[in-house]
């Protein structure tokens, strides 16, 4: 009877341990070593690395020995390139999702393809969802690489009978990259009222028939951002800044409760009346010693995004001078002012509002004469609130006239650019502006030496007149090169205002997280910043930048979490 009490004691022993022990590791966080790669680390205390150690969702350790540290899992690198996190500091996501999983048709100008886009669509909804926007012809005058030749000067329209027979359960209103038209399928006119041989929409009818288009459902809406994550992961991208409109915070935040955020979000109003919104929601800066957005590592909030003018596809962006390529007018025309700038005086009032209240600026400004104007503001701003660093965002900075470029020094001004750009507009920029001015256009170097800390995006998925990847390695190969994707000009576009790698990682990277009061969490491979970590199958400091284009990510790590393997 003793020996059956003193080995019931024992197993009693063993349990308990067991116990004890599973309760430990409950709470010790699960770590993740990544080595036999090449790291580059973006610190400049340690540039490279061969192996790092991630404890939970940070970095615990980096180091540069055979020695390994022990660890939970392991990822043997392969000797690829391994580089931080990339930081998106320019995305309309929303956009991006319905684009995806919706119509791009900017690129189409022919009955071929636009037939082809429609009926993957069809397939790729839920019967009676609506296709919508599209936004054909974009590439129209010229295709898509094109460094401003062989402009075409014809114009292509689609017809309803070329899509009725393909959408009977899907209605159809899409529209041409410029709104002066739109095209409906007979189910859309059905809904509308409309009756049109062609489909053809345009004026007060487009108008009106667009506003009758019935809202997306939450689930759609949910799929869209489902789908935007995943080209987010895919490309290596762990965090994005993002101008969507305000219910996709409930999106995100459905997502985070449910482990699916693969991306890190930033969020930004894009309507400078939400002002007021956020100061009752707290969505503010924390002006600290140690300034910081409020919200937390995966949703976070204090910055608000307006409009000074409009773009170069519209020819809405304001300049000092008419466009060059203008006739309307007697050459008078040159650019238009963009929501609340056109009653300037309440502009300046709402700005001076949100800087008071502790909100981030961040103000779209292509033209020289928007872009002058803003710095002009940012001069009231230190008068009436006082001088502090406040990082205030000119958004595209996209043409600087060449006396403001001074303004720019010791002022922590945020030049908020997207890289792309350069390759995309190049084809209609001297045709605009001239090529006087374009030595103003797209300065990252410039803009760099004058003071300004550069913060990379990708302004994803583009603008109704252009379509911009999400993928940082065209935002690099442009910042380096200066060259279309078709590898012209072939010393680049105005060459002097080349960067170097690094220092374009480093703005795609480090520099969106100084823009955003997060340098301290992101944009190195450095011990204590979250465990943002992105590896990439060819090795961008040893190849050719026209190898970029075709690189791929294997692994995108956020958090410390894998978010996307590749195949």
């Amino acid at each position: 009877m003793a020996i059956k009490l003193k080995n019931l004691s024992v197993l009693c022993l063993c349990l308990f341990l067991l116990a004890a022990c599973h309760k430990s590791n409950e709470h010790t966080p699960e770590t993740l070593l990544l080595y036999n790669g090449k790291i580059w680390t973006g610190n400049d205390q340690q540039p490279w690395a061969d192996w790092v150690l991630l404890e939970g969702s940070r970095i615990k350790t980096v180091g540069r020995s055979s020695n390994l540290p022990k660890a939970t899992r392991q990822i043997d690198l392969k000797g690829k390139l391994t580089l931080p996190g990339f930081n998106d500091s320019h995305v309309h996501f929303a956009s991006a999702g319905a684009l995806l999983l919706g119509i791009n048709l900017l690129d189409v100008n022919e009955d071929v393809l636009f037939i082809e886009r429609i009926k993957e669509t069809t397939q790729r909804l839920p019967k009676g969802s609506w296709i919508t926007r599209g936004d054909w012809g974009a590439y129209e005058a010229w295709e898509m690489g094109s460094e401003g030749s062989n402009r075409n000067r014809q114009s292509w329209q689609p017809n309803r009978a070329l899509i009725d027979n393909i959408t009977p359960e899907h209605p159809v209103l899409v529209t041409r990259f410029d709104g002066s038209e739109g095209l409906a399928n007979q189910l859309a006119l059905d809904y509308l009222g409309i009756e049109s041989a062609s489909g053809l929409l345009k004026g007060d009818q487009l108008e009106a028939a667009l506003e009758q288009v019935p809202e997306s459902s939450f689930e759609r809406k949910l799929a869209e951002t489902k789908r935007a994550l995943e080209e987010c992961a895919k490309w290596g991208v762990t965090t994005v800044q993002d101008m969507s409109p305000l219910d996709r915070v409930d999106i995100y935040r459905y997502l985070l409760e449910r482990d699916s955020l693969l991306t890190r979000i930033n969020f930004s109003p894009s309507r400078l009346s939400e002002i007021y919104n956020m100061m009752e929601n707290g969505w503010v800066i924390d002006w600290g010693e140690n300034p910081s957005p409020a919200g937390d590592e995966y949703i976070s909030f204090g910055t608000i995004k307006s409009h000074i003018d409009g773009i170069m596809g519209g020819r809405s962006a304001r300049f000092f001078e008419p466009y060059s390529d203008n006739s309307m007018e007697n050459h008078s025309w040159r650019g238009g002012w963009r929501e609340f700038s056109k009653d300037m005086d309440q502009f300046k009032k709402m700005l001076i509002q949100a800087d008071s209240g502790h909100i981030q600026l961040r103000v779209h400004a292509i033209g020289d004469e928007a872009n002058s104007i803003l710095l002009d503001i940012l001069d009231t701003l230190d008068m009436v609130n006082g001088a502090k660093d406040r990082r205030f965002r000119l958004v595209h900075a996209q043409v600087i006239a060449e006396e403001d470029f001074a303004r720019f020094s010791s002022r922590n001004i945020i030049a908020e650019v997207q890289p792309y750009h350069v390759t995309d507009d190049m084809r209609w920029m001297e045709e605009r502006i001239g090529y006087e001015r374009c030595k103003g256009a797209y300065a990252f170097k410039t803009l760099q030496e004058a003071g300004c800390q550069l913060a990379f995006g990708s302004d994803w998925p583009g603008t109704n007149a252009s379509y911009y990847p999400i993928n940082p390695l065209y935002g690099l190969y442009a910042a380096v090169t200066r060259q279309t994707v078709n590898g012209q000009p072939e010393n680049g576009w105005f060459p002097e205002q080349r960067i170097d790698l690094a220092t374009a990682i480093k703005a795609y990277t480090q520099g969106s997280a100084f823009a955003t009061f997060e340098e301290d969490l992101k944009g190195q491979i450095k011990e204590g910043m979250l465990a943002d970590i992105v590896v990439v199958d060819t090795n961008l400091f040893e190849t050719e930048p026209r190898q970029w284009l075709n690189a791929r990510f294997d692994y995108t790590i956020m958090g410390g979490k894998i978010v996307y393997r590749g195949e």
